[in-house]
């Protein structure tokens, strides 16, 4: 079980929104909002990625942060951080152990000794030690001219921490000396038991610290570079989710649709034919709720949510022969981990596209019927099922929290053109056998001697 302070998302549905995939398997979410600027940053980014949190205070504490960010952008340039930090934390994390001794004359003696007997120390003392005094000077310089009393609570943190850290003895000693001190190797030595032994966990959370910084930046960069809206999170028992105009990042020219989740409705009915919109809108809807958590911009023109503990999916379910998993059985498997997360994340976001495609009619019927009513018993959470099963409305339209909505189509010249479209109701249109004839399957089925 996962942390209860961030949003709950399993492998499955990270895959089907393509957040985030092994590399070389196409393309995501993160690498087209990746800004950042150090390999930390990016590493910690897609951390935030995994585990957005869910508490409102936290996501509100972090929108205010990208929000500041990207108010005052030209007083937040890291890159003279993009070089520096993968030297700094192989220093960090170096095997030469630094020098024990406490005295100077210590210190400089057994510093020549590890410096002639250890090939690695030389390097790290030459090198390491004077890129890591370096980096607290470039931090210092970069925190020393935002201090502000109208910075956001979250940067507010930050700073505070680096201001403790900075204002150490040995770092207050370091700092005064400025950029264009000459070091000698004594003081190399010095300060390499300093930053390695003595104040060990001090430096590794300025690394950290710059790396939440990058990633910040990184937010408000994708936030203003792809013209993304903030949300507003409402605080409330009832399940309410608000899209004007939401879209898929992944579209250059995206049709925006809009509904609206709440007063008692909190079950969406999606129908209309293949290649309409459906699955397309599905995500784009997980996806806004997604980088609404994360705290930064969505693709909408507005909405408005409440905090939700989880994101579920079910998209693209497939069999799994290597433990006999028929692609019927893996699709009641879907659903049955569906059942076993609202159990534990009662306020969850959940899509499904096409509920039990691998049985037939009669069994996906029957068995939609009996998910259906299962799930419109969860008030405090909201679902999207888009299906072909047009006949599913008169068993379903009795529960007040269900609501329809379609994607239409035309036929023009014996083809299908689409709007991409949201209606209000349930559409009546279907497809399949035009696409099919239009393909000319029928004459590509036709053998060879029966032709002419």
């Amino acid at each position: 079980m996962r942390n209860n302070q961030t949003l709950h998302l399993d492998y499955q549905t990270i895959t089907e929104l393509e957040i985030l995939r092994p590399e070389g398997t196409g393309q995501t979410i993160f690498e087209i909002l990746n800004r950042t600027t150090t390999p930390g940053g990016k590493d910690l980014l897609k951390s935030k990625f995994r585990n957005p949190p869910n508490q409102l205070r936290e996501i509100q504490n972090i929108q205010e942060a990208v929000k500041y960010i990207i108010k005052h952008r030209d007083k937040w340039d890291l890159g003279k951080f993009k070089r520096i930090m993968d030297h700094v934390e192989y220093y960090y994390y170096s095997k030469a152990e630094p020098v024990t001794s406490e005295s100077k004359i210590g210190i400089f003696v057994e510093g020549i000794v590890y410096h002639i007997k250890f090939r690695n120390y030389q390097k790290t003392i030459n090198n390491g030690t004077r890129n890591a005094i370096r980096f607290i000077m470039l931090l210092f310089e970069f925190y020393s001219v935002k201090q502000s009393n109208n910075v956001p609570v979250h940067l507010q943190n930050i700073f505070s921490e680096l201001n403790e850290i900075f204002n150490l003895g040995h770092f207050q000693k370091l700092l005064k000396k400025g950029f264009n001190h000459s070091w000698p190797l004594s003081a190399l030595f010095f300060y390499d038991r300093i930053f390695r032994k003595l104040h060990k966990e001090e430096m590794l959370r300025l690394i950290n610290l710059t790396y939440e910084l990058d990633s910040l930046v990184s937010m408000a960069d994708a936030t203003t570079e792809y013209r993304l809206v903030f949300p507003e999170f409402i605080q409330a028992h009832e399940a309410i989710l608000e899209f004007d105009f939401v879209y898929h990042l992944f579209l250059k020219k995206p049709v925006k649709n809009s509904t609206s989740f709440g007063s008692g409705q909190n079950f969406l009915f999606l129908t209309g034919p293949n290649m309409a919109g459906k699955t397309t809108f599905l995500k784009s809807c997980a996806i806004a709720v997604f980088l609404a958590h994360l705290g930064m911009g969505v693709p909408a023109e507005s909405m408005k949510l409440t905090p939700f503990n989880c994101i579920f999916s079910s998209l693209n379910t497939t069999d799994n022969l290597s433990i006999g998993y028929s692609y019927f059985y893996s699709e009641v498997v879907r659903i049955k981990r569906a059942a076993e997360t609202l159990k534990h994340y009662s306020k969850s976001f959940m899509i499904f596209d096409e509920l039990f495609k691998g049985t037939n009619i009669k069994d996906a019927f029957d068995g939609s019927i009996l998910v259906i009513n299962g799930f419109v018993k969860w008030k405090s959470s909201i679902f999207i099922l888009s299906s072909h099963l047009l006949e599913l409305e008169n068993s379903i339209k009795k529960y007040k929290n269900v609501f329809f909505r379609y994607f239409e189509s035309t036929v023009k010249n014996g083809k299908p053109e689409f709007s991409f479209q949201l209606h209000e109701g349930l559409s009546k249109e279907r497809l399949g056998l035009l696409i099919l004839k239009n393909e000319k399957i029928q004459f590509l089925l036709e053998p060879d001697d029966l032709k002419g």
